[in-house]
């Protein structure tokens, strides 16, 4: 899994404006409310008229004498404010307040946004489930299967929501998976949340993951084919509290954390409307007059809002970014920046994808996107040069096999070079 996402414009005019920042951004370093706060009873004294000395100072005192009713009004008016405050602190973490702090609720989308309808059968929404959701049944009897016959031990329960995996080795270890990460169009990873020794939340990543290019099960991305010695190593990898937080960072919409502790109750999970749209609920209330401001967004600030996950290329090390690295295949703006396409027109990762719509319904992959700009009506927007009419993908952004049965798009627009991979 990926490390944080960047700092976007976006993200700066949010923070700028005290507006609650989408979870991936809210990882800390919020502002505390009680920073407002501050008082001191040595300043009070400080500002308190001392006894005149002679008669010209005390007529000199009598307008400072005048006021001060008014300045010991103000006084209290602070201190009950500090009060006020310290008591919010001891209620609610920063992350909490700003993560509850404008957010609606995204049934009510539907009601003025027909694309919303068909906005949960997307990838970026279906990208984390609970373990043991409905539509994920067929898929949990396979596993329990797959689990019986080939994990040397392993056993999985259901648990309502939950998968008990028990390990019946040397070590007997039982965990709860409890979170579902990837919609299914590449993969499917199950995970278990843990707290470490300071009440953190960790993550175990399952050993064991469905594939979609074999309908089948499979050692999960990353993990080694075989378990390396460890408590926890029959049954997968544990993260860390850091590397769990940029995990749910990716593929949900809110994320409350408290003294390191996720709220896992309250996680919105999927990458929904207020992820990339910030939170609407002044929207919903003003019945749509409250507009969002922030709009239009620059072609930079496009490609870093999807790069917040995908990848920047800033992300990168510049010796990385090259066209025989299969690694970089799997973040997309990095490839997509890099090609004369994107630097010689205004395209953004919109121009070929509408995010509200599911791969098939917008035929990403159809030569129409492809013919919007290479209509052979000038120099500069030339026609295929073998006579290709019908696929241009296959050549120029072709599939990339990684290290597991999972294949990535090459966003690296280009005329390969004979010999050049896949």
């Amino acid at each position: 899994m990926r490390r944080g996402p960047l700092v976007t414009p976006r993200t700066a005019r949010l923070r700028k404006s005290n507006r609650s920042v989408p979870t991936a951004m809210n990882y800390g370093g919020s502002r505390s409310i009680g920073g407002l706060c501050g008082f001191s009873w040595i300043g009070l004294l400080d500002i308190l008229p001392t006894p005149p000395r002679s008669a010209l100072e005390f007529e000199g005192l009598t307008g400072m004498w005048r006021v001060f009713p008014s300045l010991l009004l103000a006084t209290l008016a602070v201190i009950t404010w500090q009060f006020v405050c310290t008591s919010m602190r001891s209620t609610a973490s920063d992350d909490q307040l700003q993560l509850n702090h404008g957010w609606a609720d995204e049934a009510t989308c539907i009601a003025c946004h027909t694309q919303a309808s068909d906005f949960p059968k997307t990838g970026h929404a279906r990208t984390l489930r609970p373990a043991n959701a409905p539509d994920l049944a067929i898929l949990v009897d396979y596993l329990q299967n797959y689990a019986a016959q080939n994990t040397h031990g392993l056993t999985i329960t259901p648990t309502g929501q939950n998968l008990r995996v028990s390990s019946h080795d040397a070590s007997s270890n039982t965990v709860d998976l409890n979170w579902c990460f990837g919609s299914g169009n590449h993969a499917h990873t199950w995970v278990g949340t843990l707290p470490d020794s300071d009440g953190a939340t960790n993550l175990l990543e399952f050993r064991w993951s469905w594939y979609h290019a074999t309908q089948g099960f499979d050692v999960t991305p990353g993990q080694a084919t075989s378990p390396a010695a460890g408590y926890y190593a029959p049954l997968g990898v544990l993260f860390d509290h850091s590397k769990t937080r940029q995990c749910f960072g990716c593929h949900a919409t809110q994320l409350p954390i408290d003294d390191n502790q996720i709220s896992e109750s309250q996680i919105q999970a999927g990458v929904t409307c207020q992820r990339c749209h910030g939170p609407r609920q002044s929207h919903v209330e003003s019945e749509g007059r409250m507009i969002d401001t922030r709009r239009p967004i620059s072609r930079d600030e496009q490609i870093a809002l999807c790069a917040e996950c995908h990848r920047h290329p800033d992300e990168q090390s510049p010796e990385t970014i090259r066209p025989d690295n299969p690694d970089i295949v799997r973040f997309q703006p990095v490839g997509l920046t890099q090609s004369v396409c994107f630097q010689k027109s205004q395209m953004t990762c919109t121009t070929c994808h509408d995010p509200h719509q599911t791969l098939e319904m917008q035929q990403s992959q159809s030569i129409s996107q492809c013919t919007q700009c290479h209509d052979g009506t000038t120099r500069n927007r030339p026609l295929c040069g073998n006579g290709q009419s019908a696929d241009c993908l296959t050549c120029h952004m072709p599939k990339v096999s990684m290290e597991r049965p999972i294949l990535f798009t090459d966003h690296w627009i280009r005329v390969r070079q004979k010999g050049e991979m896949p």
